[in-house]
Formats: C-alpha cells, sequence, structure tokens
C-alpha cells in the first residue's frame, strides 16, 4: 500500500517539472518532445536560441535540455545569456561536437550535463532525475 502511495506522489511531483528542449532539428526536438511528455513531464520546445530566450522569460521551465550547435544564436550564448539573466534551472547541453573547448565552457556556465547526439534517452532521463533531485 505504501509503494503505490510513493508512486502516486512520485507521479505528481514529475507531472508539475516543466522542460523546455531547445533544438534546431525538427526530428530531435519532436523525439525529445514525446519521450519527455511520456514520462510525464510538461514539455515546451523551441528551434531557437531568440524563442528559447522568450519562452523562458514567460515562464521559466525548471529544465531546460539545450543544443550547442544551431544557427544564429549557439548554445553557449544562450546559456550565457540564461545565466546573465539568473535563470535557476538545470540545463542539460547536447552535442555531436567532441570540441573541449565548448565542452568545458558549457560546464563553466553550469551545465548540470553535456549528453552526446545521438541522444541516449535512459541517460538524459538519469540526467534529469539527477539534476532535479539536487534542485538545479
Amino acid at each position: 500500500m505504501a509503494t503505490a502511495a510513493v508512486r502516486k506522489k512520485k507521479a505528481r511531483s514529475k507531472k508539475a517539472v516543466s522542460i523546455l528542449v531547445v533544438d534546431d532539428e525538427p526530428m530531435i526536438r519532436d523525439m525529445l518532445e514525446q519521450y519527455l511528455g511520456l514520462q510525464g513531464f510538461r514539455v515546451r520546445s523551441a528551434q531557437g536560441g531568440a524563442e528559447a530566450l522568450a519562452l523562458v522569460a514567460q515562464d521559466p521551465p525548471q529544465m531546460i535540455i539545450l543544443d550547442m550547435y544551431m544557427p544564429g544564436m549557439n548554445g553557449i550564448e544562450v546559456l550565457g545569456e540564461l545565466r546573465a539573466r539568473r535563470y535557476k534551472g538545470g540545463v542539460i547541453a547536447l552535442t555531436a561536437s567532441q570540441d573541449e573547448k565548448l565542452l568545458q565552457e558549457a560546464l563553466n556556465l553550469g551545465s548540470v550535463d553535456i549528453l552526446g547526439k545521438p541522444v541516449d534517452l535512459a541517460r538524459l532521463s538519469l540526467a534529469i532525475q539527477v539534476s532535479l533531485a539536487f534542485g538545479a
């Protein structure tokens, strides 16, 4: 009986978590939206940095999944702007790059994790859970 109550509480708290997916690739954005939605998260998406910043200003999500390479405003620029605006939520960076300078810069700007592309959905779920557990 207690186990069912614990599961119910976890489901309620997970549903309250909002996530913003930011990626210029529609296939990745759609896949992440669907997967995270099935996990019980409230998910919004943006196809670029300017749109993401506007959405964060309207209703800050608890977590942002942010592609590092996008046209116009790249992920590092978005992350820097989020920090300048004092965004307190967690950010998970996505990249296909192995550029150590870029990866270090993402970490320096407070990214809670950096995941490679193609995205390992199990690892993404774990990164979200850990970040939320530690209050990022």
